[in-house]
This record gives structure tokens, sequence and C-alpha cells, in this order.
């Protein structure tokens, strides 16, 4: 026993050294990405602890995000390590939840094969751990809310079945009682991270059935899930309770996204998800499996009709697995020794896989077909299922060497090939411009690809790269934006988004002093909208405060927000400047010192500021005009300025 407990205690320890070593980069240079500005960045409700509301849907995963805050800022850095440290526990806890399936399935008086007992769960472990697969659900922040509702979902299993098994062994026992108020507990922090929570009971039910099918209970042992069954009103009355009047509703982007739920249920066709769910199921399967081309966007037709070639292929392949399942657990039920066990397992697995992807790929529509982030907590499913059968077949292949050697080394290969291709792929999380263009190489019809790409180039100033991406965009804008809205494929080109991509590039054209191609698209995307896609004046605030703070990184990005809807705000471009040039970015300062002299000729501040910039990057020259023409408009300090620029004083 105390051998075991060691044992145990140095695999917690190589799952943080292997976690922490290959998101390593990750936790170091990530940075906020994506819907990370939505969720965390832009997210003022996050930046203060009391703002939290309760009637948010995915509160307990915002609450995370506000305690980050709290203790780190706006550094990256802390979110990703908050990120990769629940992927690591998670890691531990697939760990002890399959050892304790394989134990309940081998029944309390048959002897198991202490390799079996060990090696298979820590397979399927350490595979989760490694994946480049999960690399969505851990090193985007913004998906946090998919792997802490994996932990407390895991939690949650763990710890009813650890009840369950006390129960059967003293129906009084007070620390089953315990188990089970603790179980309870993580299901409604599940429910509150994220929907995927919704299938608990289920996989609670499914584990009763056929694991304590000889329990002194009989029947009565279902009694143990009616608390469960309650709690399945928590996910649909925090999405609908607001449109019945039965709570409040929340705020900012996590009202935003109940909304765009409640759309997708009414307005999408759930038939057409379905469908086309039947074609994304396999290919999570052969992600999971054969992890390459990974993309965080797929460009996916949706299917229209469950007679489509790829829609019945899909659903033939499915139900032979599903009918494997079934008569693998058949036989293996009519076997009475334990090596009946790891075949229960393999399907108890697939079971988990299918189950647990449910909410996601099914009949419930969601805007988004397919996603890599939603096969994190169905993997464990299938990585039971693959650690199974690689044992099985280790078993079977005589090998020169103890089982215990051959497990070590298929591990040690498990360990170095896809921990290899994990480090490879989080190098897209670590820098914005290769993010999309990795996007744009994969899908090259998918236009939130140039979208994004065309604003990460003109962040760097490549602005005739940015304007191809640009163009490329606005040129496949759908005629009828209202219709398009309803499509699967193209449902992003909302009108507000459309209006986003004009004002962009109408802020790239002014900052290569082109007025007079700028204004057109400034008409035409404030023709679009009637009111602005952004409050900003709350997010002026939210950039003054960064500014005051000497955050300034993060102050340009929210000046970003406020000029992307108007590049002819002066405020905006002058504090904008400011903070450039206490970053040293001066030609980025000049460049909007600049466009407010090109928008307003007499305005002295802004060439009194532009001389200083030249100043400090050594253009005495133009320091010297800029100082000048400051002191014909009247400003004193730009007089008293001239000559100290002659010297090339700074």
């Amino acid at each position: 026993m105390i051998a075991e407990k060691k044992m145990r205690l140095w695999m917690v320890v190589l799952f943080f050294v292997l976690g922490l070593g290959i998101y390593g980069n990750v936790i170091l240079n990530g940075i906020f990405i994506f819907d990370d500005f939505e969720y965390v960045v832009g997210n003022t409700l996050i930046q203060d602890l009391t703002n939290l509301d309760l009637s948010d849907p995915r509160q307990i995963g915002y609450l995370t995000f506000a305690l980050n805050y709290a203790i780190g800022g706006d550094d990256p850095r802390g979110f990703h390590l908050v990120n990769v440290l629940i992927h690591i526990v998670n890691a531990v806890l697939v760990f002890f939840l399959i050892g304790m399936l394989l134990r309940l399935l081998s029944g309390p008086h048959q002897e198991t094969d202490p390799v079996e007992q060990e090696s298979v769960p820590f397979l399927a472990a350490l595979i989760f751990l490694v994946h480049p697969a999960m690399t969505m659900a851990v090193s985007y922040i913004a998906q946090r809310f998919t792997s802490l509702a994996t932990l407390f979902y895991l939690l949650s299993v763990i710890s009813y079945l650890s009840a369950r098994v006390r129960f059967e062994r003293d129906r009084e026992s007070r620390s089953a009682y315990v188990l089970l108020g603790a179980s309870l507990l993580c299901t409604v922090l599940a429910m509150r991270t994220k929907e995927i929570s919704f299938t608990i009971p289920f996989a609670l039910a499914a584990f009763e059935l056929l694991l304590f099918r000889d329990s002194p209970f009989g029947k009565r042992r279902f009694f143990y899930l009616i608390p469960y069954g309650a709690l399945l009103w928590i996910i649909p009355l925090s999405l609908l309770g607001p449109n019945l009047g039965l709570i409040n509703k929340g705020e900012g982007i996590a009202e935003v996204t109940r909304r765009e739920k409640i759309y997708d249920l009414t307005e999408r066709s759930p038939f057409f998800y379905l469908f086309t769910q039947f074609r994304v199921i396999v290919i999570y399967l052969r992600l999971l499996l054969l992890p390459i081309g990974q993309r965080v966007v797929y460009d996916l037709k949706v299917s229209q009709s469950l007679f489509e070639p790829w829609v019945l292929l899909s659903i033939g392949f499915l139900s032979t697995i599903a009918a494997t399942a079934v008569v693998v657990w058949r036989k293996a039920s009519a076997n009475v020794s334990a090596s009946g066990a790891l075949p229960k397992l393999a399907v108890l697995g697939i079971f988990w896989f299918f189950l647990t992807l449910s909410v996601e790929s099914s009949i419930i529509p969601i805007k988004d077909v397919i996603f890599e982030h939603r096969t994190y907590l169905p993997g464990v499913g299938f990585f039971t299922a693959v650690s199974v059968i690689l044992v099985l077949g280790l078993k079977k292949v005589r090998m020169p060497v103890r089982p215990i050697v051959s497990v070590g080394g298929l591990a040690a290969v498990l360990a170095v090939t896809l921990g290899t291709a994990t480090i490879l792929r989080n190098q897209v999380w670590t820098n914005e411009l290769l993010f999309w263009d990795d996007v744009v190489q994969k899908d090259p019809e998918k236009a939130i690809g140039y979208h994004n790409r065309g604003n990460a180039y003109a962040k760097l100033g490549m602005y005739d790269q940015a304007l191809k991406d640009m163009n490329w965009t606005i040129a496949s804008f759908p005629k009828n934006p209202m219709a398009a809205l309803k499509s699967f494929e193209v449902a992003d080109f909302t009108v507000e988004n459309m209006a986003k991509t004009l004002m962009n590039r109408a802020n790239v054209y002014y900052s290569l002093g082109l007025k007079e191609l700028a204004e057109p698209d400034m008409k035409r995307a404030k023709d679009l909208v009637s009111r602005k896609p952004i409050d900003t004046d709350i997010t002026r605030r939210m950039a003054d405060q960064y500014a005051k703070r000497g955050a300034f990184k993060y102050a340009i990005e929210q000046y970003n927000r406020v000029l992307e809807w108007d590049p002819t705000d002066i405020n905006a471009l002058m504090d904008r400047a400011n903070a450039y040039s206490w970053t040293k970015d001066y030609s980025s300062a000049i460049r909007d010192l600049s466009r407010i002299i090109l928008l307003h000729p007499d305005n002295a501040l802004a060439w009194h500021n532009r001389g200083i910039a030249n100043a400090w990057s050594d253009k005495k020259d133009a320091a010297v005009a800029d100082f000048t023409k400051a002191c014909e408009l009247g400003f004193q300090p730009s007089c008293d300025s001239i000559e100290l620029a002659k010297q090339g004083k700074k």
C-alpha cells in the first residue's frame, strides 16, 4: 500500500513536470487572442469582484477570470498558468477516475493484474495530458470554461462513486454523505461553468445501472440520483430564465453570449445541425486518433439532408462503433473472471465519449458547428478506450521484457511524440499573426481568417498586406446579411461585423494619409449600424485607467477599439500617441500625430508632440520643422524647444 501511494505521488509529480514543460512556452509567451478580448481583456465586469452577477450562466468561469485579474492584473501569463494547472489537475483526476472504474468493474472478490490496474489509467491520463487536440481548451484563455467545467465534472463523478462504494459497505457512513454532498456541490459548480455539464446526472445514472447491479439496495439505489435530477433545471433556467422573467438578465459579454444561444435555439435548424454533427463526430474521432491538420476555424459546409453520402457513411461508422461496444459488453459480462474488466472499461470509455459530446453535437443548434475544444471532456472516454486497446495489444505480443517495462516504453513514446506535437501546435497561441495566418492557410475560403489577419497586419504597420486581407473580406460580404445570419457557414457576417471591417480599413487608409479613401468606408460603416458596436465612453475610461497604471500596452488596445469605430477621434488618437511614446514606439506615435495633423492642420499640440517624437527618434530636422509650425500656431513651449531641437537635445 505504501509503495502504491509513493508510485502515485511520483506520477503526480511527473504530470506536473510534463504539463508545465509542454505548455511552458504558452505560459511565458502566450497572449490574449480571438475571443479573449471580449471575455477577458475588454470585460470590465471581471475587473471588480463585486460586479459578478449571480444570473450569469457561466458565473464560476468568470469568477476565476476575476480572481486572476485581482491577483495579477491584465498579465496574460497568470491566466495561461491557471489554465495549464487546471489541465494538469484534470489529467490526475482522469487517472483516479479510470482506476476507480476498473476496480468497480473487476469486482471486490476478483484478483486483478496489478500492471493492468495501474497502466491503463496511467496511459489514458498521460495521453490526455500531452495530446495536441487538448491545446484549444488549454492554451486558449477564453476556453477555460471547458477545462474548468471538466474539472468539476470529474470531481463530481469521482466523489459520487466514492460515496456509493462507502454506502455499499456501510449504509450509515458519514464520509459517504460528505462525499455525496461534495459531488452535488461540484455538479452545481460545473453547471454554472459551462453547459456541457448537463450530462452529469445521466453519466451517474449509467454508472449506477452498470456498476452497482448487485447492490443490496436494489432499485432503491436510484434514489441517490434524485437531487441530481433536480439540478438539471440549473442550465435551462440560466439560459431561459431572463426571457421568462424568472431571473434578472446579466451584463456585458455574458448576456450577449446568452442571447446568441437563444437565437441559435429559435432561429437555426436543429435538423441541419444534427445531420452535420454526424460528420463532425467522425472528424473529432480522427483528430483524437491522428492529431494532424489542427485548426481553430473549420470551413465545414452544413448538411441539409439525412441522405447525403457523407452523412450516411458517418452514421454507419458511428453505428458500427456503438454496436461493437454493445457486443463487447455482453461478451465481457458473460465472462465471470476479472479479465472481462478491461473490455468493459473500453465500452464505458466509448459511452463517455458520446454522452459528454451530446450537448454540443446533437440536435441543439450552435452557430459554430465544430470546434476542437469540444473534444476535451469526451477525450477522457476516447483515451480510456485507446489505452485499453494498447494494453491488451501488449499482452498479446510476447515481449522480451517485463510487462511494466513495455508499458513504460510505450508511455515514453507517446509522451515524446504527442508532447512534441503539442509544443509545435502551441506556437500559434503565442503570436497573433501566426495564429490567423494558420487559419487562412488551412481554410483559404473562410473570411474570418482574412478579417483578423488583416487587423494583425495593421497592428504591425504592414498596411499593404492588411489592405489585401481587408479587401478580400469586404468583397466576401453577403448581399443580404440578415438572411446570412441564420446560416451556419457565414453566421459571423453580421451587420455589426461588416461595419467593423469597413472601419478597420478606414483606419488603415487614415494611417496612410488617404483621407479620401477612408471617409467613404466610414460613412458606409455608420450607415450599416444605427448604434455604436461598443460603448466608447466605457472603453475610453478603461484605456485611461490602464495608462494611469502604466499598462500602456493594454491602454493602446482599448484606444484601438475606440478608433476602430471612429478613426477621426482626435482625443483617442492623441492619447494613443502618448501611450506609444511611453512604450518608445515613436514611429507609431508619429503616425497617429500625423493623422491628427492631416485632419486638423491647426492643432498645435499635435505638431508639438510629433516634434518630441521626432526628436526622440533622432530626426532633428523633422523635429525642428514641427516645433516651428507649432510655434507659428501660438504654442509657446514649441518656440522654446526649437533651439534645443537644433542642438539635438531631447
